[in-house]
């Protein structure tokens, strides 16, 4: 595990963080838009409320809200490595929503290694927004590893990433437009060509497609693997 990653793991809100609503900051704000974005682009790619979703590294459930309120009751499962921001969520967000009642608790997850077949359910839909972007390309592997255990034969796993043209050497800074954010090849937050991603995938039970832009504030693209 990265020094990035038990950064966010260490993280602890406490109860006026929450009030002031500083675990949205911590997810990387832009809250409202971010949460709808992701909630409409997963409906146009087919999520129905009968389907059951995996949201990974769902935090404190700025996308997880939108989610839970669409589908059934019991048909959500968060992710997330950090229990003060899956507390925020849980116990803040969702209760002020009045959505608690729709997500057993036990169907939020806090788990730093990916294993969601803990849930011991099978997914149609995974999502992870903001994940690979603050990820070494092993972790990614991992994850990948890890998610397609739980995937249903044609299940749809869509991750975003900061992608840099194969042009631009890697361990190269980059800086990407909209949104101002520079990524880099060693350190939070990451970037990668395309092709370090296909790499990834090589030997898993995927069907890799590139989905590139889908209207990111911040300039992540959308890469969709489908469980063969």
């Amino acid at each position: 595990m990265t020094e990035d990653i038990n950064i966010y793991y260490r993280l602890k809100l406490t109860e006026k963080d929450i009030r002031k609503g500083r675990h949205r900051d911590n997810v990387g704000g832009i809250w409202d838009e971010l949460g709808r974005l992701q909630f409409h682009f997963l409906f146009e790619q087919g999520l129905r409320p009968t389907d059951k979703l995996l949201d990974i590294g769902c935090g404190c459930f700025r996308g997880g809200i939108h989610f839970i309120r669409y589908l059934n009751p019991g048909n959500y499962y968060g992710i997330d490595v950090n229990k003060s921001l899956l507390d925020a969520g849980y116990h803040k967000e969702l209760k002020e929503a009045g959505l608690q009642w729709k997500v057993p608790h036990k169907n939020i997850l806090c788990n730093g290694e990916f294993k969601s077949e803990l849930f011991g359910v099978c997914f149609d839909y995974a999502v992870a927004i903001s994940v690979f972007t603050h990820l070494p390309i092993d972790i990614i592997r991992c994850c990948l590893e890890e998610t397609a255990k739980v995937m249903k034969k044609g299940g749809k796993f869509f991750a975003t990433f900061f992608e840099i043209p194969e042009t631009h050497p890697e361990e190269e800074p980059f800086a990407h437009e909209p949104g101002g954010v520079t990524t880099y090849h060693n350190k939070d937050p990451y970037h990668y060509h395309l092709n370090s991603i296909k790499k990834a995938v090589i030997g898993l039970p995927f069907e890799f497609v590139y989905i590139g832009d889908w209207n990111h504030p911040r300039a992540q693209k959308m890469l969709c693997f489908t469980k063969i």
